[in-house]
C-alpha cells in the first residue's frame, strides 16, 4: 500500500467530500461551546447545588447508553445522513423547550430529550467521518475535524457569554438552536451519503441453523478492552457532560469568584489550546501510531484535571484550562482514530455505536460521582478521583493495548475490504 505524498494527502483530507462534513462539525461545536457555558450555570441558578448541576449533565448523557448503539446499527442499514438530521432536530426541540422552563424538573426533562438527539447525532456523525477517511491519512483527517470543532468551541463560549451578559442565560439556548439548524441545512444540501453497499452474507447450508445472536467477535480482544477503559476514563472529564464542562464553571463561580463572562472566556481558551494542538496530534498519530499519543493524552489530561482540583483564582483557572485544552485534543483525537481503526468496514456503525457507549458511561457516572463528592468533601477530592482513573487507564493501555495502524492498513489493502 503506497503512502500518500504531502500534497495528495492534503487534497484527500480537504476534498469536496470532506469539507462539508467539517463545516457541519463546526456549526455543531459552535453551539455546543455555548452549551458548555449555559447548561451548568443555568442548572446551578435554578437547582442551587452542585449535585443537581451534575444530575443535569448525567441526565443528558444517560439516553446515549441505549440510543448510541441502536443508532450505530441503524446507520449500517439505512445510511448516516438521515440520523445526523434527526439528531440535530431533536436537539433543537429540546433547546427551544429550555428557553421556556421555569422549574428544575422541566429543565431535567428537556435535557433528556437533548441527550437523545446528541446521541443520534454523535454516533451517525462519527460513523460518517470514519467512512470519509482511510488509515494512511486518518489521523490528519480527524485533526482537521478537530480544528473545525475547536474553532467552534473557541467562538461558542465567547458569543454565549456576551449573550448571557446582555440578555440573560436562557437566551443562549436559542442561539444554540440556530447553530443546530445550520447543521441540518449543510447535511441536506452539501453532504452525500457515505454508507457503502454491503455484500450479502452467504446463505446457510442445508441443515445449518441461522444464528440469532449478533457477531460480537470484534469486541473480544485486549485492544478493544484497553480502548474501552481509556474511553471511559476520558469520558469522565471530556465532552459536554464531562466534569470539566459540568463542574468547572460552577466551581470557578462559587470558589474562584469568576463571572459568567470570565468563565466563558476560560472555556474558549481551552478550545483555543485544543485548536493549537489538533494538527500536531493528527501528524503524530499518522507518523508514530495511535498508542503512544493516546497514552500521552491520558496522562496530560490527568495533569490538567489536577490543576482544576487546585483552582482558586483566575490565574490558576487559566493554567488549568490551557493544560486541559492541549490534553483534550491529544487524548480525544488519538482515541477517535484508535476506535475508527478497529471498526470493520461492513459493521462500522455497530462498532462505533458500541464504542460511544463507553464514552457515555464515563459522562454519566463522572458528574454524579464527582458532584456528590464535591458537595460532601470539596471539589479537590472529587477531581483527584478523576486523576486516579486516568492514570489507571493509561497503565492498562500501556500493558494491553496494541497499535492499530498496521492492522487497519492490512485490512484496507485486502481486495474485498
Amino acid at each position: 500500500m503506497t503512502t500518500p505524498t504531502s500534497g495528495s494527502a492534503i487534497r484527500e483530507i480537504l476534498s469536496r467530500k470532506t469539507l462539508p462534513v467539517f463545516s457541519a462539525f463546526f456549526f455543531w461545536s459552535f453551539g455546543t461551546g455555548g452549551l458548555w457555558l449555559v447548561r451548568p450555570l443555568f442548572a446551578y441558578e435554578i437547582g442551587g447545588t452542585f449535585f443537581l448541576v451534575a444530575l443535569i449533565s448525567s441526565a443528558s448523557a444517560m439516553p446515549r447508553v441505549i440510543i448510541g448503539p441502536i443508532t450505530g446499527y441503524l446507520t449500517d442499514r439505512f445510511g448516516r445522513r438521515p440520523f445526523v438530521v434527526i439528531g440535530a432536530a431533536l436537539h433543537i426541540a429540546a433547546l427551544t423547550g429550555d428557553f421556556f422552563v421555569q422549574e428544575y424538573w422541566q429543565f431535567l426533562v428537556f435535557e433528556v430529550v437533548a441527550g437523545t438527539g446528541i446521541a443520534v447525532y454523535m454516533t451517525s456523525a462519527n460513523v460518517l467521518m470514519a467512512d470519509a477517511t482511510r488509515t494512511g491519512t486518518r489521523g490528519r483527517a480527524v485533526a482537521a475535524r478537530q480544528v473545525s470543532n475547536r474553532i467552534g468551541n473557541f467562538a461558542g463560549p465567547v458569543v454565549a457569554g456576551l449573550i448571557a451578559a446582555t440578555f440573560g442565560l436562557r437566551w443562549v439556548f436559542l442561539f444554540i438552536a440556530v447553530t443546530k439548524f445550520m447543521v441540518i441545512l449543510v447535511t441536506l444540501f452539501l453532504i452525500k451519503e457515505t454508507r457503502e453497499p454491503t455484500t450479502p452474507k452467504p446463505a446457510n447450508q442445508p441443515g445449518q441453523r441461522a444464528s440469532r445472536m449478533p457477531d460480537l467477535s470484534m469486541f473480544k480482544s485486549k485492544t478493544f478492552l484497553s480502548l474501552a477503559l481509556g474511553t471511559v476514563a476520558l469520558g469522565l472529564v471530556n465532552g459536554g457532560t464531562g466534569v470539566f464542562r459540568t463542574l468547572f464553571p460552577p466551581q470557578a463561580e462559587a470558589i474562584a469568584g469568576l463571572s459568567a463572562l470570565q468563565i466563558g472566556n476560560l472555556i474558549a481558551v481551552a478550545g483555543l489550546a485544543g485548536l493549537l494542538s489538533s494538527v500536531p496530534t493528527g501528524m503524530a498519530v499518522d507518523r508514530w501510531g495511535r498508542k503512544r499519543p493516546l497514552l500521552l493524552g491520558l496522562l496530560a489530561t490527568a495533569l490538567g484535571t489536577y490543576f482544576m482540583a487546585i483552582t482558586g483564582d483566575l490565574s490558576s483557572a487559566l493554567l488549568a484550562v490551557v493544560v486541559f485544552g492541549l490534553a483534550e485534543s491529544l487524548g480525544q483525537g488519538s482515541l477517535q482514530v484508535y476506535a475508527m481503526d478497529q471498526a470493520p468496514a461492513d459493521r462500522r456503525g455497530a462498532f462505533l455505536g458500541m464504542w460511544l457507549l463507553f464514552t457515555n458511561i464515563g459522562q454519566i457516572t463522572g458528574p454524579l460521582v464527582i458532584g456528590s463528592i464535591a458537595d460532601a468533601y470539596g471539589f479537590k477530592t472529587g477531581f483527584l478521583v478523576v486523576v486516579v482513573a486516568l492514570i489507571a487507564a493509561a497503565v492498562v493501555m500501556a500493558m494491553l493495548g496494541r497499535d492499530t495502524r498496521t492492522e487497519a492498513r492490512a485490512q484496507e489493502s485486502r481486495p474485498d475490504s
